[in-house]
């Protein structure tokens, strides 16, 4: 397939790099299964494009699939095949009976040139066609098992779910099989930053509060725009992006998925509490969940594996729409967006307190990495908090040999954090575990830090300080 006009790629190099790569070795002999997984809107459809314009001295074939019945999938199949394969195939006639024959077809095609065959939404085709997954497995095992092996890559792109829930899991069929697995997440804070083109480091921070990392999200918000300009135009009005998506995201999940995400998002963070909320068993779900990197379990930093998780939604966005827009969209709709994002003007300092915690923890792990004077490249960075009856929580901690080394706190406040800020370590250095006699104190701070405190093993970091090391 010959693409053209794409726009540039950006934060995915890596990712394209490593397909790239695994083209080379499926060229060299050495054939290939690769997955690339992800949710809606994180970018599978442009990485497998940019490999499609990147590869056009050999032959391949994308093939988007839908939620057409198995036998419209394999005329269109067929017709892709048809248009790479050229006059090396006789395709033209009626389509391929059977997704094993089709597979069979490319194998047969692959063994005297090379060819690339590109799956995407291969959740579909697990809906659409009974055993799917095996048909794949039971070819590659076929190919991979034959010396003199077709010079074959075949890449499935779907679902994080579905693809990881059903296929790569202990049970699944094509569990172990993959040369290669690369999982699609939303941009961290700092790719964000790179990827938009490193605007204003605060605004960035409120962008990613509600679009969080993606790619598509990030392109619509408008930085030379106020934050309240962008949330209206995007989340405030009938078909805005930001009040669309999540549907989109949300519809490939299973309705026990649905309401385990949503509840966990409106605040039930405890096992029973989600148990008394949704009913039914919920092991499972929250498994899958927590598998698809949808859902997080968080637990203390070094507390034991016994101790009992609290869980989160992993995705900002997804953690915005659930919070702010979910119960508020016939009002939106009804053109009352203006209104209805001014009465959450609480829940969204909530969002934006939360997000910068996050970006904070990210940035500790940077620390690590570009100031071992501050902290040291082996600590361990995390969240803590107090499992006793008097309640303490860190934002950030920092361990060393079971031993606290550092305590570090974020504030989503207008102005510069000062001695109050820094007073609050007192108490939490009584609570937290094993500390050191002088513990590395860091403050995150929307408007900075005032350097009057940043006296010996104080440090203070605005945004700018964390996107700019």
């Amino acid at each position: 397939m010959i693409v053209t006009s794409l726009k540039r790629m950006r934060g995915r190099e890596q990712e394209l790099n490593r397909l790239l790569d695994l083209v080379d070795a499926a060229r060299a002999g050495s054939p290939q299964l690769a997955v690339v997984s992800g949710l809606r809107r994180v970018g599978k459809t442009f990485l497998l494009q940019h490999l499609s314009e990147r590869v056009n001295g050999c032959r391949s074939v994308y093939f988007e699939a839908t939620e057409a019945s198995e036998r419209d999938q394999l005329r269109r199949f067929t017709q892709a095949l048809s248009t790479a394969l050229g006059d090396d195939a006789a395709l033209a006639g009626s389509p391929l009976p059977d997704w094993e024959t089709a597979l069979r077809t490319c194998e047969l095609a692959a063994r005297s040139e090379p060819l690339i065959v590109m799956i995407d939404e291969a959740t579909y085709l697990m809906e659409s066609t009974l055993g799917f997954a095996s048909i794949v497995q039971a070819t590659w095992d076929r190919i991979s098992a034959r010396v003199g092996a077709a010079k074959l890559m075949i890449i499935l792109s779907g679902s994080t779910v579905g693809i990881v829930g059903k296929a790569l899991s202990y049970k699944g069929a094509l569990y172990q099989r993959p040369t290669a697995h690369i999982a699609l997440r939303p941009f961290t804070t700092a790719q964000a930053f790179a990827f938009a083109g490193r605007p204003d480091p605060v605004a960035l921070l409120e962008a990613y509060a509600a679009c969080g990392g993606y790619p598509l999200h990030l392109d619509a918000w408008d930085f030379s725009q106020s934050t309240d300009a962008n949330l209206i135009r995007l989340a405030g009005e009938p078909g805005g992006i930001l009040l669309e998506d999540a549907s989109l995201l949300l519809a490939s999940l299973p309705l026990s998925h649905r309401k385990l995400l949503i509840a966990v998002g409106q605040g039930r963070s405890k096992r029973s509490e989600l148990q008394n909320e949704v009913g039914g068993r919920i092991d499972r779900p929250l498994e899958a969940l927590v598998a698809s990197k949808l859902l997080t379990e968080a637990r203390p930093l070094n507390a034991p594996l016994k101790a009992r998780p609290v869980f989160r939604v992993a995705d900002q966005y997804l953690r915005f729409w659930i919070r702010i827009l979910a119960n508020r969209v016939q009002q939106i709709e009804a053109g009352q967006g203006q209104q209805v994002l001014k009465h959450a003007t609480g829940e969204w300092q909530n969002q934006l307190g939360g997000a910068f915690e996050e970006a904070a923890r990210e940035d500790a792990v940077r620390l690590t990495n570009t100031h071992p004077e501050i902290l040291p490249a082996d600590t361990i960075t995390g969240e803590w908090w107090s499992a006793g009856r008097e309640q303490c929580q860190v934002d950030v901690l920092g361990m060393r040999e079971h031993k606290t080394i550092m305590l570090g706190e974020a504030r989503w406040k207008a102005q510069p954090l000062g001695r109050s800020e820094l007073h609050e370590f007192g108490r939490k250095l009584q609570l937290v575990p094993n500390p050191v006699p002088d513990p590395v104190l860091v403050l995150w701070g929307r408007s900075g830090v005032r350097s009057d405190i940043q006296v010996g093993k104080v440090y203070g970091f605005s945004p700018g300080d964390m996107f700019n090391r």
